[in-house]
């Protein structure tokens, strides 16, 4: 069995070659010496079984990556009688001359780490925009005013006058169109479990520079869970997300976005659950795009990351995205599932199986795993403990130049069960075998990667202020709740992070 764990690739054999009918066999197998396979150091056997033969034979054989094409007769031993041939690699040839120039790869993680002085000051980071307050209107259809430009967004297929719109995403990837009608005219992602168009990622963003004075946002209606935030210039519009203001649920409608002049400006949507058709413009404005900053940020979580019935939003209006605005990154990836957990599936599926293709599949060059809290019913500690040193050895080994960092159990009250306070004590244990830094909500005390405490805030929830933090569930964050968790949450961070 051979593992490529970069590429999430597992080969098994044997690889059986038959002869065609003029007496050739040709086989593709990998390099017995190819980089980022487990085991390595190790040989083929070849076996022949050929009719007629009086006497079948098995050799080793070497296929290093230097030789691209081998042939068989070549490298088979002269004489078949000797058993326990070892394969031996002979000595180097000449050198020989440069291949062709290969094209430019994807770039990699950035690897640059978070540094204290480098972060935003929080009091504008999270601020709201201090402009003229925009004047915005929703109505039914997809019809734009005369003149306008629909600025179309991947992989939808241009039509007339439409033109190819310069967004830039975040916070999600694997965009499609749907199937269908109206479906084929509006993108979702496709990064989160399951991966689907009909129900994977709710909650992402999009920016893209325009010196328009009018906007006009073409979605698909879902229910009142379709909401946005707008954000001008780097500063959201409202603080938490409003109401889409839809009236016909699954037909197309244009969100109209009035700025009061025409000048540039940065426009960032934060959609939850809004299927997106794009944007027009009148034929005398432009649209540019605009990059990301502060590296990629991802957060593996629960329904505490990904919203509830008590906060505002779904997950738009959780932690993450605050803690993200204070951290100073704009592409942050909310990738919570409620009932979730190391070991809890819920209605989906644990933090293991969602790992490889919702966060190292998308190459985040941080990443917060918060969870624990959904695991505390009918498990073992034991179990949990099993699961964590699995989920922190796969993301380790997938994303090696990621920060990560690990949230222990949720306490939603101020007398934690003991069941809370053993889970969050188990996850410390793991982080610290796994070398990641570890944050406990249940004391405050924060751990660096080597294990050692470095400082005690103090416990996130007590009976204080766990009426106002705590929904009446006994359990979900406020909107109140979440903003107090964005700030407790990224000043642990800054205790970890160099100066």
């Amino acid at each position: 069995m051979l593992t490529f764990g970069a590429a999430d690739v597992i080969l098994g054999g044997p690889v059986t070659a038959t002869l065609d009918p003029q007496g050739r066999i040709s086989v593709t197998l990998p390099a017995t010496d190819a980089n980022g396979m487990d085991p390595a150091g190790w040989s083929y056997v070849v076996t022949e079984q050929l009719a007629g033969v009086g006497t079948n034979r098995s050799y080793n054989i070497l296929l290093p990556k230097a030789t691209a094409d081998v042939d068989l007769a070549d490298i088979a031993p002269t004489d078949p009688t000797k058993p326990n041939y070892l394969a031996v690699e002979g000595p180097a040839g000449p050198q020989g001359p440069p291949g062709p120039q290969g094209i430019q790869g994807p770039a990699g993680p950035s690897n640059t780490k978070w540094r204290r002085r480098d972060l935003p000051d929080p009091i504008t980071a999270d601020a709201l925009y201090a402009g003229t307050a925009p004047v915005i209107s929703t109505a039914v259809g997809t019809t734009p005013t005369a003149g306008y430009i629909r600025h179309v967004p991947a992989p939808i297929a241009l039509t007339g006058s439409e033109v190819r719109g310069a967004f830039t995403f975040a916070g999600a990837g694997g965009f499609l169109a749907g199937t269908g009608t109206p479906d084929n005219q509006y993108v979702l992602p496709t990064s989160r479990y399951p991966n689907l168009y009909t129900s994977g990622q709710s909650v992402w963003s999009v920016e893209f520079g325009t010196d328009s004075r009018y906007l006009q946002v073409r979605y698909k209606h879902i229910s009142a869970a379709s909401m946005f935030r707008l954000s001008i210039d780097g500063r959201k519009v409202s603080d938490v997300a409003q109401p889409a203001g839809g009236t016909s649920a699954g037909s197309g409608h244009l969100i109209t976005i009035d700025l009061g002049t025409a000048a540039p400006r940065v426009i960032r949507l934060d959609f939850t659950t809004m299927p997106f058709g794009g944007v027009y413009l009148p034929a005398s404005a432009t649209m540019w795009r605009v990059p990301l900053q502060g590296g990629r940020l991802a957060v593996l979580g629960d329904s505490i990351s990904d919203g509830s019935a008590h906060n505002t939003g779904g997950g738009t209006g959780t932690w993450v995205q605050r803690a993200a605005r204070l951290l100073g990154t704009t592409d942050v990836w909310e990738q919570g599932r409620g009932a979730t957990g190391y070991v809890a599936v819920g209605t989906t599926a644990n933090f293991g199986t969602r790992t490889p293709a919702d966060i190292i599949g998308w190459n985040p060059d941080r990443l917060i795993v918060w969870g624990g809290y959904n695991d505390v019913s009918g498990n073992d500690q034991l179990v949990i403990r099993a699961a964590a040193d699995a989920l922190y050895a796969q993301i380790k080994q997938g994303l090696p130049a990621c920060e990560t960092y690990v949230l222990g159990c949720w306490a939603p009250t101020g007398t934690p069960a003991p069941s809370i306070v053993a889970t969050d004590e188990t996850l410390r244990a793991a982080a610290a075998a796994a070398q990641l830094p570890f944050i406990s909500p249940v004391t405050g005390t924060i751990y660096n990667a080597a294990g050692q405490a470095v400082v005690t805030h103090g416990p996130w929830i007590t009976t204080g202020n766990a009426p106002t933090y705590v929904g009446s569930d006994l359990v979900h964050p406020t909107d109140a709740g979440h903003v107090y968790l964005s700030r407790r949450i990224v000043a642990a961070l800054r205790e970890l992070l160099p100066a």
